[in-house]
């Protein structure tokens, strides 16, 4: 079981890299091969290292949407723009629904720590109004339940709390760019893309030790 869990550990890393060299070096194959793959690795990865139940579950059901979201986002044009946003939508919402029961531990609950949350979904609104046209409705709502699942994330553990924050950046370095049109960093399909993997591993790997160590205790 270990060599299993290293042997997609390493694929899901091996493949995330090809990929991010593709972005960085403009090798557009390159990058079209790969992303397709990084998910799938990445939850069988997440499946053989983390005991079953609801928990698991959930987060399995958004890593797969999280994949068809992937695709979504590939081809150009708004219709498909808005499908991989969909898709993505329901991985939030499922990872919202994931970490629920852990609400009591999060910054709910100290409300002073949730305010840079709601500063930086206000901030990110008030940039991008202007620009939505007709994205202003599923724009919000995406940004809504990101934020707050970012939210929720804070109640299981830092490493699922990093890496929800860092999905957020990489949402927001994505509308930033490709809806607005206002920031685009050297390189910036690189560093969304770089964010958003880094944030599903973060997610995956804290989820994977929450659930162990509930099962152990």
């Amino acid at each position: 079981m270990a060599i299993k869990h290293t042997t997609w550990f390493t694929g899901f890393i091996a493949v995330a890299m090809l990929h991010l060299v593709g972005q960085l070096v403009g090798q557009d194959a390159l990058h079209l091969v790969t992303k397709p793959l990084l998910m799938p690795a990445l939850l069988a990865w997440f499946l053989t290292v983390t005991p079953s139940g609801r928990f698991r579950t959930l987060v399995a059901i958004g890593l797969v949407w999280s994949w068809l979201g992937d695709l979504g986002l590939m081809p150009s044009g708004e219709a498909w723009f808005l499908a991989g946003l969909g898709a993505f939508l329901i991985a939030q919402l499922t990872y919202s629904v994931a970490f629920w029961p852990y609400r009591a531990d999060s910054v709910l609950t100290r409300p002073v720590f949730a305010l840079p949350y709601l500063a930086a979904l206000v901030g990110l609104l008030v940039v991008l109004w202007g620009h939505l046209g007709d994205l202003r409705l599923p724009v919000t709502v995406y940004a809504v339940v990101i934020v707050a699942m970012a939210v929720l994330a804070t109640g299981v553990n830092r490493t699922v709390a990093l890496g929800a924050v860092l999905f957020v950046v990489s949402d927001a370095l994505i509308a930033l760019d490709s809806v607005a049109d206002l920031v685009q960093l050297p390189a910036h399909g690189f560093w969304v893309m770089l964010t958003y993997l880094a944030a599903q591993l973060l997610i995956a790997m804290g989820v994977a030790s929450a659930v162990r160590a509930e099962t152990a205790g």
